[in-house]
């Protein structure tokens, strides 16, 4: 029997994660997924619970309820969250480990940040995202650090000339972006010069800037441009519109298409097998 079905312990910690990547779980699920009886994964719920991780439903458990700016962010990472994954998946090929990457906020972001948890290998990452710093502080092998300053209650994140400050200090080796818009002839975009100025940055201090954009994002426009689309290095998205990847091909930014069908198949259980934390 695997050690993390008959350790307790490492069976919970495998249900947390299960919990960051899909937000709710089933009790009959998890008793098939682990080899275990229901009333084994009632106690490991109950105990959860009590301490305050999740919060018990009829049935199974779901993720601590959103409060404040939690529950406006919620309300943008059901948009599209089977493309984010499919991006957040796509995008762990494209790691090595011990690297030093940027990451800014939004809900593809936080979908990536989920993945890299799950992953259980060691890295430094820069985020001005509160609930993406706050993500990757799961795994204790990533060395997060929160760009400081002045914290937007919309955004989850931090902006301003102490956060700017902070992550010139940072030499990156991906920075990983994220936008309200991405097209060939407006490049990345933005509607606050804030995040705009922080993405520039992140791409200026790294040696690789790969944007993750859901087919909803491509050919969108927004007040700002951040960043020229023929200085992206490398795009990650869901779309298959080929017209519109050929725009970005020809400006020489390599396009990787995620499969949404596979993402949404995988099993979570490989996940947590490979995990080493």
């Amino acid at each position: 029997m695997p050690e993390r079905t008959r350790n307790p312990a490492a069976r919970r910690a495998a249900i947390q994660r299960q919990l960051l990547l899909d937000g709710s779980v089933a009790v009959e699920t998890l008793s098939r997924e682990f080899g275990v009886s229901v009333a084994t994964i009632r106690r490991d719920l109950t105990v959860l619970d009590e301490e305050g991780e999740i919060r018990r439903t009829h049935g199974g458990a779901i993720s601590k309820a959103p409060r404040g700016a939690d529950q406006a962010f919620a309300l943008r990472e059901k948009v599209d969250p089977g493309a984010k994954r499919a991006i957040a998946r796509k995008a762990l090929e494209l790691f090595e480990a011990d690297q030093t990457l940027f990451m800014n906020d939004g809900s593809t972001i936080l979908a990536l940040a989920r993945e890299l948890v799950a992953t259980g290998m060691p890295f430094t990452v820069a985020t001005p995202g509160i609930n993406v710093a706050t993500t990757l502080a799961e795994n204790p092998e990533i060395e997060t650090y929160l760009l400081g300053g002045r914290v937007r209650h919309r955004i989850l994140g931090t902006s301003g000339d102490f956060t700017e400050r902070m992550l010139r200090a940072f030499n990156g080796d991906v920075a990983f972006i994220a936008a309200e818009g991405f097209s060939p002839s407006q490049g990345l975009t933005y509607s606050y010069e804030s995040d705009a100025k922080i993405a520039r940055l992140m791409m200026e201090q790294s040696l690789t800037t790969v944007v993750l954009a859901t087919a909803r994002k491509l050919g969108q426009r927004d007040r700002i441009t951040a960043i020229p689309a023929e200085a992206v290095d490398m795009l990650v998205t869901d779309c298959n519109d080929a017209e519109l990847i050929d725009g970005f091909s020809n400006l020489g930014v390599t396009v990787v298409v995620a499969d949404v069908a596979s993402a949404d198949s995988s099993n979570v259980q490989a996940i947590a097998a490979n995990s080493r934390f």
